[in-house]
């Protein structure tokens, strides 16, 4: 963005000040208080950047101005978007000053408007907006708003809005709105709808229903050509609602808050960190976005474990009145199938909230029945998940009896119902609830030898504030907030016991609650009602909780027709089935597994366990779920592109996006057939299919070895530290690999991703590494002292030169969790010490049991060419037995060698 020199100056004085670039401020004499969309330059004060304009007029109404375009774009007009709702109306304001600064946010450096306006009605109350953009996040303004009661009564407020916009009629060639919302809803409707004249959805993020609530606080609305986004970022869940209103042809959205509140003389009201983010693409642009601010906080998903990503047989389909006898026949089937994973669901519980107790009716040797199925499920080389309904208990159980005072209690002092369940809730923010729970565990995966957990309930994404006056909360929406608490306690006991047990969370339906991702492995599509919304909500979740991430398409016979892999294979899902076999006892609502059944399943297991798309990276941003015709989804995995297209019928071109130059040779993967080659210069292909295609990319010249990409890094994302700024890494590639030098599963938890991207003369170089333990030197005070490094754990990159392609000669650099660096030149047998030319950073996460290490590898400067560079990925883990030896591209040889060049991949060097 070109420099910009701007003023301030106030009601007809003289200019005060010159701005930042990023500041362009002007309040003049006279500004109009009905200013609309045609008056653009008057009268306001405003803060952009290059893509995002926000405006402010005399009386602290703002409007959204899109740039970067042809021209300006005016999305509304000027809009009280900040009110405060005091004696059943909005109070008015004048602006009284405004002062830019810039500085460091937790967010990364950003330029900031602070305003102060003063009630025009004689209430004494002092407003105050400070708007933030950010230099990594281009047209994200962040919005802080408080209120100042500077008279000496108290003010009773009826409620606040942030962010209230109307956005302004889209034009014909836009298509009309769309909206995702973050919010949950009884009827378990889709997330991302079309907004149609009379559209309304109050989008409460507290209890929608009894046992009904919470969800991710974002909103988005979009069309073919932009979208708009509102929301919050704070650390906690807030009481708050993201209503979406059509207005005739345009539509209003806001976050605002309902809970009345008394304004003490002298006090300050802080509402919710506010965001307003203008975008393209549909709604995992800001979803995606919005992830990566929380991130910044430190509230991430973890990497899950492999076993995440591996396909389900659940027993559900024989429902609560399953026998053990039926679980156990059904399991040679499950296994022949090549499904990994067998889930004993509802019922083997003697009441919900007795889990200490097993249903004797069904276990009648109890703990011993339960385990020696567990046995038995292993033996066939599967897995073990049990389903629970944690934070339920039933009335009757032992568990209410014995602990009463953990119930979640209302404002009369009821217990609150979770109707489903026909149960009452307990309190998650209670530590008694937390530590009975986390003993739970403990039995389940330690005694019980389960591997992973099915947590279950609507009722567990939010939680409505607790009055049991034996919690002695400080607030009741405590309970609110802590819940991620619960999550906490429930992951880390799980993994305590077994640090690869897989932690799913199905909460029925419900949008899910952002802030307890950081403590789910898996989250499935939660009881879809359709393929459509297994498809949307993957799209969804991928962008919520990571590309990768382990997201599950829930029982396929939940699907439209009841047999539907291909909506989970294409969006990359973990494929789900809960069929009986080899007979039902329920004939009206069978879910028998028949000839003609597994004989089409078969096919899509083997497609699901031979790519497992789950754990590749989905390419959301490239095509708009909405808009595009036909329906596509892409995920791109070690330098594959795998399209998967979704119509009643298509006979007609399809674009294939994402592809860099090159050839690439495209095949139908599920059937086996080629379907012939595309240039990436006229990306287009002739296809006829019905309800869905699913095809791979795989680039020409890549000559069966694996290829990764390195993206180029913008300059402005380089720190000056030398290191790429942390959002730098949202959007570069990935590579991924759990496998040995030979290409043989690890044991264990092990597995490593690796993002690229490179800037003139460097190659920056990022592992994520899932460790079982870790291994390392001392740090010392010599760099020759940690000679050799590969004795203890490192991670490595080998990166040879185009122009030393055939011979002997490449750079290998080693990495150390505790950040110790070995940097060669490797040619033959000899081996050359650089010293402090490569670099790299560490940090370990014991918590998610990951360490992570940055590099920053010097290239060849003489070598200009882009194409032609070869590479390797290694990792060493383990003592003596235990050591494992991991490569990127399998070298083959009879022991652990990682010195064979000719076994390098590619490595693709994008321009721009």
């Amino acid at each position: 963005m070109t420099a910009r020199r701007a003023f301030l100056q106030w009601l007809g004085a003289a200019p005060v000040a010159t701005m930042t670039p990023r500041l362009a401020l002007a309040v003049t004499a006279g500004a109009a208080a009905s200013a609309r969309a045609a008056d653009v330059g008057r009268g306001h004060v405003r803060l952009q950047d290059e893509r995002l304009s926000l405006q402010f007029d005399g009386q602290m109404r703002s409007r959204l101005v899109r740039l970067g375009g042809a021209r300006p774009l005016t999305l509304t007009g000027f809009d009280a978007g900040e009110q405060l709702i005091v004696a059943g109306k909005p109070v008015r304001f004048t602006l009284s000053g405004a002062m830019p600064s810039s500085g460091a946010t937790p967010f990364g450096a950003g330029q900031r408007l602070m305003l102060t306006g003063r009630a025009a009605d004689g209430v004494g109350i002092e407003q105050t907006i400070t708007a933030t953009l950010l230099d990594e996040h281009p047209g994200v303004a962040l919005l802080e708003v408080a209120y100042l009661n500077r008279s000496d009564r108290p003010v009773e407020v009826q409620g606040w809005t942030v962010g209230a916009h109307r956005l302004l009629a889209a034009p014909r060639h836009a298509g009309g709105w769309w909206t995702y919302s973050g919010a949950t809803h009884q009827d378990r409707r889709d997330w991302m709808q079309p907004v149609k004249r009379g559209f309304e959805q109050r989008n409460f993020l507290g209890m929608n229903a009894s046992d009904y609530g919470g969800g991710t606080p974002l909103v988005d609305v979009w069309r073919r050509d932009l979208g708009v986004a509102v929301g919050h970022l704070d650390k906690v869940p807030r009481l708050v609602s993201l209503p979406v209103k059509a207005v005739g042809d345009e539509v209003e959205v806001a976050m605002r808050g309902d809970e009345p509140t008394v304004l003490a003389a002298g006090a300050t009201l802080a509402l919710p960190l506010a965001f307003i983010a203008v975008h393209d693409g549909d709604c995992f642009v800001p979803l995606d976005r919005y992830r990566r601010l929380m991130g910044a906080q430190g509230l991430a998903a973890p990497e899950p474990p492999r076993s995440a990503h591996d396909s389900i047989w659940c027993a559900w389909g024989y429902e609560r009145d399953f026998s053990l006898q039926r679980v156990r026949d059904t399991l040679p089937k499950a296994q022949e199938l090549g499904l990994k994973w067998a889930v004993l669901d509802d019922g083997w519980q003697r009441q919900t909230g007795d889990w200490f107790n097993i249903d004797l009716k069904k276990f009648p040797r109890g703990e011993e029945d339960m385990k020696a199925l567990v046995a038995d499920i292993h033996a066939r080389g599967m897995k073990a998940r049990l389903w629970i309904a944690p934070l339920a208990v039933a009335p009757g159980s032992d568990e209410l009896h014995q602990h009463a005072d953990l119930l979640l209690l209302d404002r009369d002092g009821a217990p609150q119902l979770v109707s489903w369940w026909n149960c009452f809730y307990l309190c998650p923010a209670a530590p008694e609830t937390q530590q009975r729970i986390a003993a739970v565990f403990r039995k389940i995966i330690g005694d019980w030898g389960f591997d992973g957990l099915k947590i279950d309930g609507q009722h567990l994404n939010g939680v409505a504030p607790c009055f049991n006056p034996k919690h002695k909360h400080g607030r009741p929406e405590d309970s609110v907030e802590h819940m991620v608490d619960f999550y906490r306690t429930m992951f880390e006991s799980a993994h305590a016991v077994n640090p690869e047990a897989v932690v799913e969370v199905c909460p029925c339906g419900t949008s899910y609650a952002f802030h307890n991702m950081p403590w789910i492995d898996q989250a499935p599509s939660s009881d879809p009602l359709s393929s459509w919304q297994v498809r949307h909500k993957g799209k969804a979740l991928k962008a919520q909780m990571g590309r990768w991430s382990a997201y599950a398409g829930d029982h396929v016979e939940l699907s439209t027709g009841g047999q539907d892999f291909a909506s989970s294979v294409g969006v990359g899902a973990v494929v789900s089935t809960k069929f009986t076999w080899p007979e039902d006892p329920k004939p009206k609502d069978s879910f028998l597994l028949t000839p003609e059944r597994e004989r089409h399943w078969r096919r899509w297991i083997s497609a699901h366990n031979a790519k497992v798309l789950s754990d590749g990276s989905y390419r959301g941003e490239l095509y708009d779920i909405a808009f595009d015709k036909p329906e596509t989804h892409v995920v791109e995995k070690n330098g594959v592109l795998h399209y998967a297209f979704y119509a009643p019928s298509w006979d007609g071109p399809v674009t294939l996006r994402g592809l860099t130059p090159g050839v690439w040779r495209i095949r139908d993967y599920v059937n086996g057939v080629d379907l012939g080659r595309v240039d990436a210069a006229r990306p287009t292909l002739p296809v006829r299919f019905k309800e869905h295609l699913l095809i791979e990319a795989v680039l020409e010249s890549a000559s069966g070895l694996p290829l990764a990409r390195a993206t180029r890094l913008p300059p402005r994302l380089l720190g000056r530290d030398g290191f790429p700024l942390a959002s730098a890494w949202e959007d570069a590639p990935s590579s991924f690999f759990a496998h040995d030098w030979r290409g043989q599963p690890l044991a264990g938890t092990q597995s490593t991703r690796v993002q690229l991207m490179h800037g003139d003369g460097a190659l920056f170089l990022r592992f994520n590494s899932r460790y079982n333990a870790i291994t390392t030197y001392e740090r010392e005070v010599s760099s020759t002292a940690i000679w050799p490094l590969w004795e203890r754990d490192v991670v490595e990159v080998f990166l040879q030169a185009p122009q030393d392609a055939g011979t002997d000669r490449y750079r290998e650099v080693e990495v150390s969790p505790n950040g110790l660096v070995m940097d060669l030149e490797v040619r033959g047998q000899g081996r050359k010490r650089f010293v402090g030319e490569s670099k790299a950073r560490t940090a370990i996460d014991a918590t998610h049991r990951m360490w992570t290490a940055e590099l920053v590898v010097p290239m060849a400067r003489q070598a200009q060419a882009l194409d032609g560079w070869r590479i390797n990925l290694f990792r060493i883990e383990g003592e003596q037995a235990s050591r494992q030896f991991s490569a990127w591209s399998p070298t083959n040889s009879a022991v652990a060698n990682f010195h064979v060049p000719a076994a390098f991949g590619h490595l693709r060097l994008e321009r721009g």
